[in-house]
């Protein structure tokens, strides 16, 4: 892994602690829309009344994970993992979250 750079599904999903499918997906939403689809809903998560973070912020947390590393924001290393997802979300909208919260 060199320069933040993975090498295959298999290693992203490792690295973000998710399934090669999720990856997938990302990567394609990325690569049919850039950055916007990246802060497209995902089918099958529904929004309920507990959501901390509403659709404007998670759009604002998703662009500042497409523009910075976390090294760059001096929360972590040079991948975004989940608890580097907790850290920003607590600097950027001013939640605690947990990481599995995160990961949902």
């Amino acid at each position: 892994m060199e320069a933040g750079k993975v090498e295959g599904y298999r290693q992203a999903a490792e690295v973000f602690g998710v399934s090669e499918r999720s990856v997938g997906t990302w990567w394609r939403a990325y690569r049919r829309d850039g950055r916007d689809g990246l802060a497209t809903p995902v089918r099958g998560v529904t929004a309920s009344s507990a959501e901390l973070i509403n659709a404007e912020d998670r759009g604002t947390l998703f662009v500042a994970m497409a523009d910075y590393t976390p090294e760059e924001l001096l929360i972590g290393g040079t991948l975004w993992t989940r608890q580097g997802v907790v850290e920003l979300i607590r600097l950027v909208v001013g939640v605690d979250m947990t990481e599995q919260g995160v990961g949902l």
